[in-house]
């Protein structure tokens, strides 16, 4: 998998429990769990960056 040069990559260490229960959320919305993840981080950081 190639990364775009204005992309960043970074890893998060959770409980397999609360992994799988994100995931199950993300399937519900038709989202990847990493696609969720980035999309909470945006609207995390748009927040909170005012």
């Amino acid at each position: 998998m190639v990364i775009k040069k204005d992309k960043h990559r970074f890893v998060v260490i959770i409980e397999k429990d609360t992994f799988e229960n994100f995931k199950a959320i993300a399937e519900k919305e038709k989202r990847s769990a990493s696609n969720l993840a980035a999309k909470m981080i945006e609207d995390y950081v748009k927040q909170n960056n005012k």
